[in-house]
């Protein structure tokens, strides 16, 4: 069962939009729709781990974006994944993680932006520089991730139903339950509980473990080792990147038909 993973360039474009609405998923994770005025001519998201950057108001105000002399926007902005989108219509739906503020008072602004801002608020997006697009169906997939990979890994479900099986370790503290995550009778979903400490350590583990065992085996004689038609996407902390190259290494799988990234960095202490 071939798969591809092909990668394409988006033009740069900023867009002005506004906070249409705001669901809790879960203490600590909002769901937002951005909207438009129009449609959002151009706007595409093909892949499942597609991403944009967010830029918002200052609190407590949140009046509007700063912009530099060229009309770009300036400030503190965050990357996002896309949960769904209507171009026509003119939305955006993003998962936002709302962190709590660290030892100096710090929460940053979009999280407080997504929970707190008023209705109507303003937004703008760069749209994402290009899309990671799977083709095909896997003979099998490892899905490794935390809190911050969610929304991919939600979208990545849905492209992957047809796959006779996979495993997905997540690190989170959410009840998976409430995820919304599509998991279909062969898949095997591993919980790992974080910690604040050291994040993504439980993957950084499961991915050193997996790298230690044969890939998947399939059940044609003729094609003993699935490793190479294995679909990988491992994104989190920083640190699990070397970990699942390691992986991909091990298991003969070319690390452009694969996605490993870091999400985010730890904070120096």
């Amino acid at each position: 069962m071939p798969f591809d993973l092909t990668r394409h360039p988006f033009p740069p474009r900023f867009r002005s939009l506004r906070l249409a609405a705001r669901t809790e998923l879960v203490p600590g994770f909002v769901r937002v729709r951005l909207q438009a005025d129009g449609p959002l001519d151009g706007f595409t998201s093909p892949g499942a781990g597609d991403h944009l950057r967010v830029f918002v108001p200052e609190a407590p105000a949140w009046a509007s974006v700063a912009v530099d002399e060229a009309g770009h926007p300036t400030g503190e902005s965050r990357t996002e994944t896309i949960v769904a989108f209507d171009a026509e219509a003119g939305w955006v739906d993003l998962d936002i993680l709302v962190h709590p503020a660290d030892d100096a008072g710090d929460a940053g602004r979009i999280g407080p932006w997504a929970a707190s801002a008023p209705l109507g608020s303003p937004v703008v997006l760069a749209d994402p520089k290009g899309s990671v697009v799977l083709t095909g169906t896997p003979a099998a997939f490892v899905i490794v991730g935390d809190a911050s990979a969610i929304p991919a890994i939600r979208r990545y479900l849905r492209m992957l139903a047809a796959s006779p099986r996979g495993l997905v370790v997540l690190e989170t503290a959410f009840d998976p339950a409430s995820l919304d995550l599509d998991l279909g009778p062969g898949i095997e979903l591993r919980v790992q509980a974080p910690d604040p400490a050291h994040p993504s350590s439980s993957l950084v583990a499961e991915l050193a473990s997996l790298a230690a065992e044969q890939p998947p085996a399939g059940a044609d004689p003729a094609r003993p080792d699935l490793g190479p038609d294995v679909f990988v996407f491992a994104c989190a902390e920083q640190s699990v990147v070397a970990p699942a190259r390691a992986l991909l290494a091990a298991w003969g799988i070319a690390p452009e038909r694969a996605v490993a990234k870091g999400y985010w960095k730890r904070r120096a202490a």
